[in-house]
């Protein structure tokens, strides 16, 4: 599965209990730090890292030291959350 493709499905699962209108029509510029709350947040880590050990047979950690930073956060946009999903896998 691509990632692109990874990402955006956990972002819909996790927004079937969040209804966030704005999560429905994902582009790369979807801000979803400002969108999501802190236990949606939660949920989609968990989603991720869920979706990613399925996928590659490995636990991947989504959460790391910059998860939570508003400045640094991958969870900016859905661009830069798929940038860093990636780099997790490269990594």
């Amino acid at each position: 599965m691509l990632i692109e493709t990874l990402v955006e499905e956990a972002i819909k699962t996790v927004n079937k209990e969040q209804k966030i209108p704005e999560l429905m029509h994902l582009n790369n510029s979807t801000p979803l730090f400002e969108l999501l709350d802190s236990l949606g947040t939660l949920d989609l880590i968990l989603e991720l890292e869920d979706r990613l050990q399925s996928e590659t047979n490995n636990y991947i950690a989504i959460a790391d030291e910059f998860s939570m930073d508003s400045d640094k956060t991958p969870f900016k946009t859905l661009s830069s959350l798929k940038k860093f999903v990636q780099e997790k896998l490269d990594g």
